[in-house]
């Protein structure tokens, strides 16, 4: 991907896409508006008419984007690739109805009267940013638990902001533990929690300091809710220790040094196997393979067990029976 500012690189795409006015949120607008050299992964970028949005879809694909299916949750979104002009993160919504967190909540506007973009801060995004503060926006009650888990974990490792329950974020953490509390893991949320696993290595990897944030992460406990058995890697001394030294790559290595520290191996694996469930052009490759080998795997004592000593006693027994 070539490297260019973000206010050419959005002008650039409504060029190439015809469209007329697009909204760029996430990091890709917040840190190159107080950072100009800030490494960005992808642009996110809101279309708001769902015709105009159809449009750019099939516009990027006739010019050689590599588009992902669209899928609809809360919106219409897919991601576009292209090895010279990067990777777009698309979604058809209400700009105003983004994110939940004050950080998220700021965005640039491009259109033909802001040609090279307005900056909207509704809820004081730049001030919060240097307090290393995160404050729910929308109403917690309104949101899904591991919604709210999950975009907190990503403000906190990206920023390294502090996850001290009884520092500047206490309360926020406090807000998540409650939300958390009255919502017991079962099918009704497991794409949440997919998602929520998903961010939640994503931001080990991010963080500048990869053993203080997940140090943070387990001394909140906010992940013992839906991924005990990762929560309890969190707390693993010899797991915390690896990260400081020898910084975690990607994901296909975190897996591995999750898996190498696990207490339950079999508790670790059922709970990394949501990842089978993460859309496939949003995941490694690997990471997608990785986990799909993890169910075929019979290693430890309490998966043989289960998998075949249970079964075989279980027939003998019947057979005894049946005598």
């Amino acid at each position: 991907m070539k490297r260019q500012s973000t206010s050419d690189a959005i002008r650039h795409f409504m060029e190439m896409t015809g469209c007329s006015k697009v909204y760029l949120y996430g990091g890709a607008a917040i840190d190159r508006y107080l950072n100009p050299e800030a490494e960005i992964m992808d642009y996110d970028v809101a279309i708001k008419n769902p015709d105009e949005y159809v449009a750019v879809v099939d516009k990027l694909k006739g010019l050689g984007f590599d588009v992902g299916n669209t899928r609809v949750a809360f919106n219409l979104s897919t991601v576009a690739k292209h090895p010279e002009y990067g990777i777009f993160d698309l979604a058809c919504m209400d700009i105003e109805k983004n994110g939940i967190y004050n950080l998220e909540k700021f965005y640039i506007e491009f259109s033909e009267k802001y040609p090279w973009g307005k900056a909207v801060d509704r809820f004081g995004t730049v001030g919060a940013l240097r307090e290393g503060r995160i404050i729910p926006i929308n109403n917690p009650d309104d949101e899904k638990a591991y919604d709210l888990l999950r975009r907190f974990s990503v403000l906190a490792g990206k920023y390294g902001f502090s996850l001290d329950r009884n520092g500047i974020n206490g309360d926020t953490i406090d807000i998540i533990h409650r939300r958390l509390q009255e919502t017991p893991p079962h099918k009704d949320n497991e794409h949440s929690r997919v998602r929520c696993l998903a961010r939640f290595m994503g931001a080990v990897l991010r963080s500048k300091k990869q053993d203080e944030f997940i140090r943070g992460m387990g001394q909140t406990e906010l992940m013992g809710y839906g991924y005990p058995a990762i929560n309890g890697i969190l707390h693993n001394e010899n797991f915390i220790r690896s990260a400081g030294e020898n910084r975690i790559k990607d994901k296909f290595d975190l897996i591995d040094r999750m898996l190498k520290n696990a207490a339950d191996r079999d508790a670790f694996i059922d709970e990394i196997t949501l990842l089978r469930k993460r859309e496939r052009d949003r995941e490694d490759p690997r990471v997608i393979h990785r986990v799909d080998n993890f169910m075929d795997e019979k290693t430890s004592p309490q998966r043989l067990a289960q998998n075949v000593l249970n079964p075989v006693f279980a027939h003998i027994l019947s057979k005894q029976k049946a005598i």
